[in-house]
């Protein structure tokens, strides 16, 4: 009975001992970290941040858990090993949406540059037919130069979009077609008015 007893106590001491020199999950840690140099990679907090912030909320919540287990005798990494699953499976798809907002935002900006360079042609096709008068003279200088300083605006767009700032590049291409819209719509105004047609409503 008491050679019985004897073998139970040397197991269960062993089951401890094995439980206390417990190794911290490193595999997993390397595994995590790498997932979130991607994402860092990928730009992740700039194109796709709430996503990238779960990522980083949950590395530190199984770094956290990695520590507290890492200050106890007896260790147990079974959650931060789940912690680190899942802040793989979040740096993952701060990533993947990195990329796919990245490409979206690409796509936007190209045509808004399209668009604002059309508009600008436009509002200066229409300054070209517009009739000067000693009352309008002023206004179409003043027109004039609002256009050129469209023009070196939608460049500054075009050089956003080449060094991939398409959201900067979104913004001033934006500016300049609005703008220039105004510009072609009040010229386009003034020439029917002008020549007695009824101004478009």
């Amino acid at each position: 009975m008491n050679r019985r007893r004897n073998i139970i106590a040397i197991v269960a001491l062993l089951i401890v001992a094995a439980v206390a020199c417990a190794e911290a999950p490193k595999e997993d840690q390397d595994s995590a970290k790498a997932e979130m140099e991607k994402a860092q990679q990928a730009h992740a907090d700039t194109w796709a941040p709430n996503e990238y912030q779960a990522a980083e909320q949950a590395m530190s919540a199984a770094e956290a858990e990695v520590q507290a287990q890492n200050g106890k005798w007896i260790k147990n990494y079974d959650k931060a090993k789940e912690l680190l699953a899942k802040s793989r499976e979040e740096a993952a798809k701060a990533a993947a949406a990195a990329a796919a907002n990245k490409e979206q935002a690409r796509k936007d900006a190209e045509s808004g540059i399209a668009a604002a360079d059309t508009a600008l042609q436009t509002a200066e096709g229409n300054l070209k037919v517009a009739p000067v008068t000693k009352d309008s003279k002023a206004d179409l200088a003043l027109f004039k130069s609002d256009l050129e300083t469209l023009k070196g605006t939608l460049e500054q767009a075009r050089q956003a979009f080449a060094s991939e700032d398409y959201k900067k590049a979104i913004e001033s291409a934006n500016s300049v077609k609005e703008k220039a819209a105004s510009i072609a719509d009040q010229l386009e105004a003034a020439r029917k008015k002008r020549s007695g047609a009824r101004p478009r409503a």
